[in-house]
């Protein structure tokens, strides 16, 4: 009897059917749909075949840090279930490192990326036992650890501020000669960046699915308890991801950096694209990061090409954010699933 009374609740609590976000979505996958939109896709990309042509190369390469900062955040989303607000001071602090040891040492840019991967990676571990790992072994719930995080971050914000200062700081690096991509002039510093973007998801994504560690990683995010019977050391392989982590904000940010300047605002700025290409992309893995990444990056590049929206930019991340709205109320609680990498 009770059985029957759950489910006859169940079934009045769930939207009617062809109502909403996600009635819309199961209408456009009908064929006497989806072609007819198909076609009238094609066709506006004919018709604006230059500016989607310089859309897809300039949002790719623009948005590559993007999809790195977001391929971390990731990996702790999936993980812990936490949304690490001070993530986005993880990506700040790699364009600061990295311009310090530019300046100060006068090395390449190039080689500036590896101290400043390992030190954003062992300042993520250092955040995590210092703050989060405090309070998980307090039982802090989840809430109370966003705004905790939320918190680090403002710290954090402040004091690079407080030690870089005010200004706006630059890399010392000569001006770089254009590549030319599909008649768009292209910058060498963005084409490396995509290039460790597409080489980091590829290895991250072999090494979670194919590693012995990864096979860990997995079975931590599934279940901790049982994972820790089955001889996995759940520290040991949290302070893995979060290393990760901190080495892919950590180049981010040294990209953000090079290519535009570094400033205490530069990771948070970029937070909510980077929170919402995980919420996207993330219930598919690694991959769906990506491919939600660079989409983010190219929707956002040929809106702002668009006439009467080039003068205010604006108004296509208002657009972009607004299609993220309805994605998010299409696909519902599928989005909130943790602990699958």
């Amino acid at each position: 009897m009770t059985a029957d009374i759950d489910r006859s609740s169940e079934s009045s609590a769930q939207p009617e059917a062809g109502r909403g976000p996600a009635g819309w979505l199961g209408l456009v996958n009908k064929p006497v749909v989806k072609w007819p939109a198909a076609l009238a896709v094609l066709a506006v990309l004919v018709a604006f075949w230059t500016i989607a042509r310089q859309s897809l190369v300039i949002g790719v390469v623009s948005d590559a840090p993007l999809v790195l900062a977001a391929i971390g955040f990731a990996l702790l989303y999936r993980l812990t279930g936490l949304i690490n607000v001070a993530y986005s001071e993880t990506v700040t602090m790699g364009a600061y490192i990295g311009m310090w040891v530019n300046t100060t040492f006068d090395l390449n840019f190039y080689v500036t990326l590896i101290p400043t991967a390992i030190l954003t990676g062992l300042f993520s571990v250092l955040t995590y036992f210092a703050i989060f790992r405090p309070a998980k072994l307090r039982n802090v719930g989840v809430v109370e650890t966003i705004i905790i995080s939320f918190g680090l971050s403002i710290f954090l914000r402040y004091g690079l501020q407080f030690v870089f200062g005010f200004e706006f700081r630059y890399y010392d690096v000569p001006v770089q000669k254009s590549i030319k991509v599909l008649g768009v002039g292209v910058s060498p510093f963005r084409l490396t960046a995509l290039g460790v973007t597409l080489a980091l998801s590829l290895l991250l994504i072999w090494f979670i699915r194919k590693s012995r560690l990864g096979v860990k990683i997995r079975a931590l995010a599934g279940d901790e308890n049982l994972a820790q019977v089955s001889g996995i050391n759940p520290l040991a392989t949290t302070v893995l991801i979060w290393f990760l982590a901190g080495v892919a904000g950590g180049l981010a940010g040294a990209f953000y950096g090079v290519n535009t300047s570094c400033r205490a605002w530069l990771g948070w700025d970029q937070f909510l694209f980077i929170l919402l290409v995980v919420l996207i992309g993330g219930a598919r893995g690694i991959s769906g990061v990506l491919f939600a990444g660079l989409a983010t990056g190219v929707a956002l590049s040929f809106l702002e090409l668009v006439p009467g929206l080039k003068t205010t930019p604006v108004y296509a991340q208002v657009i972009v954010i607004a299609l993220f709205m309805v994605i998010l109320k299409a696909r519902g609680n599928r989005l909130l699933e943790t602990g699958k990498v």
